[in-house]
């Protein structure tokens, strides 16, 4: 939506119809300013229509609202009365509506910047381009290009679409108006949209030699050089907007966040701390870069804002969980401990939970799982995802028996609890005890015939580890037909046919799933199915993208070594 808001007309317009009396004016508003309008007057079934359609609009039902404001406006020809029911027209993406109102608008007030932006924007929206420069000719000579800036901006508040449609018919407005640098900023980010970067880095710099100081376009030419792959030239151009005007914001957040963006962290701090002090009031701006410090890596300077913070109060909740982040991004895993257990409110759970899991690592298990305990406890309603979660992280810390015997607590309490049952034989297969995986995947199915995330689990296992193959595929296939483009049960159906001699059937499972879901898994699978196909070329390429992004991956170098494959 753009920024033309519905504000209620009770309070602008029916101040005098909307109360039984006027309160006297006090003597500093005894004079009003020469443009304060006198209170209008409406006749009986005007002040009704506006009346009721204040109830509607406190009731949410704009279309009743506009229905009533657009028979007001035409009633009484109120320039104000025109304006809000063209306002909310446009804000409901009426466009004829609006069109036909602005139209009304400027019958009474020609030169209204409003009214002709609102007409421009309809005609634009309802695909009238001519009509909709005719408009802007009358923007252009009554309030000049800074008008048409203005208009521009719109694209920001517009809906995809929206922005799409308002900055392709402006930009091919460029040619009829040539000196005008807003219309070629339009033409600029259209052929951004387009992927033109290179097209639109030149209307970018027609628009800036027209205005020199326009800041958007500014901006968008280093965007425009980093997405044309000159990241130095992007870097030197936001250093000289820095240095040119210290104390614009968006230029130096700009160019925070392409140091950042291109690993510059100390730069990026240095900005990051010049920023800081440039605005120390402002706590939500050091927040939001203290998170953007934290997730681009830059550690020692995130928790050096998220500290400062911190001790001025603001959002200890916060500042809690973000520093425990943070300490952990630096390898301190007990300062990250003692942030997260300081998280009070609706992130205590999550931030506790990670406490636990930090404490695993740190081999404290004592305090770990009585942290756990202490949670379920308070939280009952959390007690199987709690107890999933800390066997997860015994299995993780490498003691799955322990993980066991955490989980044969809890289904001996719920013998019937189908996740607990599901998470105790995930456990079990880890550590090769298949039978009683193989009960407990069978319970799970004799509660719901149609788990199929139990059927996949016991096919796969099969197809894995045992050379029942018939069963594996016939678990598979159930469980393929409840979830057809689950890539896991995708991945099982391509490697169970592989098991069965199948491979050329398999190669399409495997591909499928790879394209959902390209884990060293199942590259590892797709990878060996294409090996033996003969299409070595392309495994070799499965493998080497899976590597890039996982070099430590097991599954890709155990079956590289079992083919005797090289990259």
């Amino acid at each position: 939506m753009t920024r033309f808001l519905f504000l209620p007309l009770c309070g602008a317009l029916l101040l005098n119809g909307c109360a039984s009396k006027t309160p006297a004016p006090t003597a500093a508003e005894s004079e009003p300013p020469a443009a304060t309008r006198a209170a209008p007057s409406y006749d009986s079934e005007t002040l009704s229509d506006l009346l009721v359609a204040e109830v509607a609009a406190q009731r949410q039902s704009l279309g009743v609202t506009l229905a009533y404001y657009s028979q007001a406006a035409r009633n009484t020809g109120d320039p104000q009365v025109i304006s809000q029911a063209a306002q909310l027209a446009h804000y409901l993406e009426d466009h004829q509506q609006a069109l036909a109102l602005s139209e009304l608008w400027l019958e009474q007030e020609p030169a209204e910047e409003e009214a002709l932006q609102l007409a421009i924007l309809s005609e634009i929206r309802l695909g009238n381009i001519d009509a909709a420069s005719r408009y802007l000719d009358t923007l252009l000579g009554e309030h000049g290009g800074e008008a048409l800036g203005r208009l521009v901006g719109q694209a920001r508040g517009l809906d995809a679409q929206g922005n799409r449609q308002l900055v392709q018919a402006l930009a091919q407005l460029s040619d009829r108006y040539p000196d005008q640098a807003p219309l070629w900023y339009a033409r600029a980010l259209w052929l951004e949209q387009e992927g033109d970067y290179a097209g639109a880095l030149e209307a970018d710099e027609r628009a800036l030699d027209l205005m020199p100081r326009h800041e958007d376009a500014l901006l968008l030419k280093a965007q425009l050089l980093h997405k044309l792959g000159e990241e130095k030239k992007a870097l030197r151009h936001l250093k000289k907007l820095v240095r040119k005007y210290p104390d614009a914001r968006r230029p130096r957040i700009t160019y925070i966040r392409m140091l950042l963006a291109t690993g510059a962290t100390g730069n990026a701090e240095k900005q990051l701390s010049i920023l800081a002090e440039q605005h120390p009031q402002d706590l939500d701006l050091r927040f939001s870069l203290a998170l953007l410090a934290l997730e681009a890596g830059a550690t020692n300077s995130a928790r050096q804002e998220l500290q400062a913070l911190l001790s001025e109060n603001y959002r200890p909740d916060d500042m809690h969980l973000y520093l425990g982040q943070a300490a952990e991004q630096a390898q301190d895993l007990n300062e990250a401990v003692d942030h997260y257990l300081k998280v009070q409110g609706g992130q205590a759970v999550r931030a506790n939970v990670q406490a636990a899991r930090l404490l695993y690592q740190l081999n404290n298990q004592d305090q770990a799982s009585a942290l756990m305990a202490s949670l379920a406890g308070k939280h009952p309603e959390l007690s199987t995802s709690l107890t999933i979660t800390e066997a997860e992280m015994r299995s993780n810390t490498g003691n799955p028996q322990g993980a066991l015997a955490l989980l044969d607590r809890a289904v001996k309490a719920e013998p019937d609890n189908t996740e607990l049952l599901y998470s105790r034989a995930m456990v079990a297969e880890s550590i090769g005890d298949l039978t009683k995986m193989e009960s407990d995947l069978r319970h799970v199915l004799s509660i719901n015939p149609d788990d199929a995330s139990a059927l996949n689990a016991l096919g796969y296992t099969l197809a894995n580890r045992t050379q029942r193959l018939k069963e594996a595929y016939d678990y598979i296939s159930r469980a393929l037909e409840l979830r057809p483009d689950d890539p896991a049960i995708l991945d099982s159906m391509g490697w169970v046919l592989y098991k069965r001699g199948e491979p050329e059937a398999a190669r399409e499972y495997l591909r499928r799933a790879y394209e959902k879901f390209p884990d060293p898994e199942v590259a590892a699978h797709y990878g060996e199915v294409l090996w033996v196909l003969g299409a070595q070329n392309q495994a070799r390429q499965v493998w080497r993208d899976t590597l890039e992004s996982n070099p430590d991956a097991p599954h890709i170098r155990e079956v590289m070594e079992k083919l005797g494959a090289r990259l």
